[in-house]
């Protein structure tokens, strides 16, 4: 298992032929998938559509965050560029922090897997389109995992690692917020046909009366 991460490490980090454009690709998800990308995430809190959905996949990216620093505390995992000599960090400075596991592809790919359930999950008609949209935010997650193999800062089996934990995140607090979600619509529609059958009984007592008060009407005037 360790010489296929190696072997994998080395075939990444050498990247293919012409490897400007791949490099600096690498290099543009690595920014994509780094922590400043929240302020992006952000303004979608204010308004009141996006607020809650965006409430909880920060929720998540911040569950995620405290998963890895923890991982990293504990395993101490040093970085292929700190460990090995014909490896080294590419375009940025090496990360001074433990390599086990990525947070750049826990991050992603609890993005992703976060997102991805709530587009499945809408009532959507075009099914190819969410499928599509499922395919991109995980082909982009997937990127930003390789993109740190490539530039010498973690091991194949680092952003792995993240990526399962980063998916299995995401996609339980989804599943939690959709479990709420459905509580409450419940709650309500309960609420509904208990105010609902109130005033149905309301009305058949008020109905009962106007027929009671009508027949003494009918007593009195036939006695009269």
């Amino acid at each position: 298992m360790a010489s296929l991460d190696l072997r994998l490490l080395h075939w990444l980090y050498a990247g293919p032929a012409g490897a400007g454009v791949w490099l600096w690709t690498m290099v543009g998800l690595t920014v994509l998938g780094s922590g400043w990308s929240l302020f992006a995430i952000l303004p979608f809190a204010w308004p009141e559509r996006t607020r809650r959905v965006t409430l909880r996949l920060l929720g998540a990216l911040v569950a995620t965050a405290v998963v890895v620093f923890a991982l990293k505390a504990l395993v101490g995992r040093a970085r292929p560029c700190s460990c090995l000599a014909d490896v080294h960090a590419l375009v940025f400075a090496a990360p001074t922090d433990p390599s086990f596991p990525s947070g750049h592809a826990a991050g992603a790919f609890a993005f992703a897997g976060f997102l991805a359930l709530e587009v499945v999950r809408r009532p959507e008609r075009r099914s190819l389109r969410k499928w599509l949209v499922v395919g991109g935010l995980f082909a982009v997650a997937l990127g930003i995992a390789v993109s740190r193999v490539v530039l010498g800062v973690h091991f194949p089996s680092d952003v792995t690692a993240g990526a399962a934990i980063g998916a299995l995140i995401g996609g339980a607090m989804s599943m939690m917020a959709k479990g709420g979600s459905e509580a409450e619509t419940g709650t309500e529609t309960e609420t509904e046909t208990e105010a609902e059958t109130e005033a149905e009984a309301e009305t058949e007592t008020e109905t009962e009366t106007e027929t009671e008060a009508e027949t003494e009407t009918g007593t009195e005037t036939a006695s009269g």
